[in-house]
């Protein structure tokens, strides 16, 4: 039987989500989008056709209501992880290491907010 190894508790979302690819010798950045199909605290796999080198570092935008009618927009680094290159859906899981724009939230509440 298949033994759950992660510290957090991973939610389905099938959120879309922008995310980003900057070059290190480039000034370009590319944008491409996604879904998030499993998403939680510490990382996330996104189901996505443009799949990075493991070890690359991506910009997320996750975009969202608050429940009150203003838009939230909460940006987040990761480090992918792994590559899903021959399965469907094809995707990357990735690390979270940084957010911004989250202001006096916390991330959790957060994704509590994206899977309404």
């Amino acid at each position: 039987m298949f033994e759950e190894k992660r510290r957090f508790k991973r939610v389905a979302s099938n959120v879309r989500v922008g995310f980003s690819k900057r070059q290190v010798d480039k000034e370009t950045e590319e944008y491409f989008q996604g879904v998030a199909e499993d998403c939680g605290l510490s990382g996330m796999f996104l189901a996505t056709e443009h799949l990075m080198p493991k070890g690359s570092v991506v910009s997320l935008n996750f975009q969202f209501d608050d429940g009150s009618g203003e838009k939230i927009s909460i940006q987040a680094q990761a480090v992918v992880r792994w590559t899903q290159r021959f399965r469907k859906p094809k995707g990357m899981g990735l690390e979270f290491f940084e957010f911004n724009g989250l202001e006096d939230r916390n991330f959790e509440d957060c994704l509590k907010l994206l899977l309404k």
